[in-house]
């Protein structure tokens, strides 16, 4: 059987696109070991200034305002140690289309390489699972986890790490494994 270490991760950000000029505002990521524990102590979490004023929106759905981003350190500071925490693992996203657009932009425009780790994305678990729609929400609820701390970046990365190591006993860890240890090409399911 493959061994791997995975890294649940998360991003908040002022809109929907970075190819529309939204920006990341926080990042986090949270260690699930091998053995399939959570590890609290081994995450990484960062509010990063995006050097524009964050939208009343986006305020509302977070709980961050550009107050609490104003000493925070911009993204050139943040992603080179983000980047580093995630090399080597898998990454767990929920939905992770979204948050490689805007990690994937952030490297090219920092100068770093696109990341290439394995992805699994909860939404693929949750659909092997269960039918209707696969927001975390949903999810959460399918599974009888309470959401605590929605839409903080740490807070949703403790729960999906909830969410996918739960989904993993249903499906069977082999499995995830397997799909783990595919390189998936364009970040579709691998089934």
């Amino acid at each position: 059987m493959i061994s791997l270490e995975f890294v649940v991760i998360d991003t908040e950000t002022t809109g929907l696109s970075p190819y529309q000029g939204a920006r990341l505002i926080e990042v986090a990521g949270l260690v699930v070991e091998e053995d399939w524990k959570i590890n609290i102590d081994k995450h990484f979490h960062s509010l990063i200034n995006p050097g524009v004023p964050i939208p009343v929106f986006i305020t509302r759905l977070t709980g961050i305002n550009s107050r609490m981003v104003r000493s925070a350190p911009p993204a050139e500071e943040v992603l080179p140690a983000f980047f580093r925490f995630l090399s080597g693992r898998t990454l767990v996203i929920q939905n992770a289309p979204f948050d490689l657009s805007f990690l994937n932009h952030y490297a090219k425009k920092l100068g770093f390489p696109e990341l290439t780790n394995p992805v699994i994305d909860t939404i693929w678990l949750s659909r092997r699972l269960f039918c209707g729609r696969h927001n975390l929400d949903l999810i959460l609820a399918r599974l009888n986890i309470l959401a605590e701390d929605r839409h903080r970046a740490l807070g949703d990365v403790i729960l999906t790490a909830r969410a996918f190591v739960k989904m993993a006993a249903m499906i069977g860890k082999e499995e995830v494994i397997k799909m783990a240890s595919q390189k998936v090409s364009g970040r579709k399911p691998p089934f």
